[in-house]
């Protein structure tokens, strides 16, 4: 009987290991970093696409497109800049930052000029804005913006301040992290400044990636945090246990947590498999969560409102787009009602005039972080994402269907890119990159 017992025993840890590599370890090799993934070659998609580089265009890691005005707005912080100073990578060097801090350039989409640059000029802040130190900096990451009415764009920034003491002197990020803020400013259209309105600092923004607005009239807004913490040794976990969150803010500055991902969510207990998985997996999955805790969010980053009113917050580890229902008569958190499986780690997810999602992949997540620390000499292969809603645009929850628009498995034109804007308009892409030193057209071709 003891042996019996033993052997019992023995099998169970067997299959307790074996299910534990298949769930969390298989996704980590195959879904995080590619491991045996095959990539394709640009050329072999409909696209041609060319770099616009000029020195006010280098590391714009978030754009965002206003489709009646054909104007592209990007923040952008300068390569080196960048590379000294993000706290989302952990580069807290201030001293590296780029002096006057990052621009929010625009670019007339219709009109490239002689030279190829879209008519390049900077949106300058005015009004009560200022900065850390008590200048007109701005350090921007990811943003989103609302059309009010014909004439009046309304920004949301993240902006990564750099910590000051007592006397208004920047101090050691290093020991700190950043002092990051939500910075609110309006514009009209066709104006070369914006109107500082509004910041928003709270305990509940640590590691703020990008912003969704609500788009209600109120102000309010959701923001991801992509980490659980700014620095420590806790935060070199967040690839395995999660960590970071999204956070509502109200329109009158509070915040809190709207969801991390340990939730316990009843619409999402239904046993639900993947392509590629087994059939038994869902089930396998929901045994294991009595026994291994749930997982927090793995990088949460850059999230969207969806023209369907739902908000989808891709992963730049596990691969999935998860889909929220935001709740206002439950305290304004969110409830899980999807999950979009997309397979690789993903950056900024943005939706088109037609309401289709748009997000870059990271095909090759190793060579990609050393790109992003030399992107001068090394290449970060891309995977360009459209996400299509099957069911009708009203809906609050359907199938999806993902579709690899273009792969650049050589990085030729596209390296390290973090945003994709389509103009339905032309049928053009727009990607912006984080670290690199341009930004892309790519051209539909006849």
């Amino acid at each position: 009987m003891a042996f019996m017992s033993k052997a019992v025993l023995l099998a169970l840890v067997v299959a307790w290991g074996a299910s534990f590599y298949q769930i969390y370890l298989k996704d980590l090799l195959v879904v995080t970093f590619g491991v045996g993934r095959v990539m394709q070659d640009i050329d072999e998609f409909p696209y041609s696409c060319r770099r616009v580089e000029h020195p006010r265009l280098e590391a714009c890691e978030d754009i965002w497109l206003d489709d009646k005005g054909r104007t592209l707005y990007a923040a952008c912080a300068g390569t080196s800049g960048r590379m000294a100073w993000n706290q989302a990578m952990n580069q807290v060097n201030v001293t590296g930052r780029r002096v006057g801090g990052s621009e929010l350039i625009a670019l007339d989409i219709d009109n490239p000029g002689a030279d190829g640059l879209f008519n390049l000029r900077s949106i300058k802040p005015t009004g009560n804005y200022r900065g850390a130190t008590g200048n007109m900096d701005l350090d921007l990451l990811g943003f989103d913006a609302l059309t009010l009415d014909d004439d009046t764009i309304q920004f949301y920034f993240v902006n990564q301040r750099p910590p000051v003491g007592p006397s208004n002197d920047i101090i050691d990020a290093f020991k700190t992290g950043d002092n990051s803020t939500i910075e609110v400013f309006e514009m009209k259209r066709d104006q070369e400044t914006m109107h500082y309105t509004r910041t928003v600092f709270s305990s509940e923004i640590w590691t703020p990636n990008r912003v969704a607005a609500l788009g209600d009239g109120s102000g309010a807004f959701l923001v991801t945090n992509d980490h659980s913490v700014k620095l420590g040794l806790r935060r070199e976990f967040d690839y395995f246990i999660g960590g970071g969150n999204v956070a509502y803010c109200s329109g009158t500055g509070p915040c809190h947590s709207a969801y991390s991902g340990n939730e316990v969510d009843e619409s999402t207990l239904k046993p639900t498999a993947t392509p590629d998985s087994p059939s038994y997996m869902p089930y396998l999955k929901q045994a294991l969560s009595f026994i291994i805790p749930r997982p927090n969010l793995k990088f949460p980053n850059g999230l969207t409102r969806g023209l369907d009113g739902l908000y989808y917050v891709p992963s730049a580890i596990d691969g999935q787009v998860r889909v929220f229902a935001l709740e206002p008569q439950n305290n304004n958190t969110l409830r899980l009602i999807d999950t979009i499986h997309v397979g690789m780690p993903l950056d900024n997810i943005s939706p088109d005039a037609n309401g289709d999602l748009y997000v870059p992949g990271f095909p090759s997540l190793a060579q990609t972080g050393k790109s992003f620390s030399d992107p001068y000499n090394e290449i970060s292969p891309v995977t360009i994402w459209r996400i299509r809603k099957t069911g009708d645009q009203g809906t609050r929850s359907g199938e999806y269907r993902v579709e690899k628009v273009i792969e650049d498995k050589e990085s030729k034109v596209l390296s390290g890119s973090t945003t994709v804007r389509h103009d339905v308009k032309t049928g053009r892409l727009f990607v912006s990159a984080a670290v690199h030193p341009f930004i892309v057209v790519c051209e539909p071709r006849e």
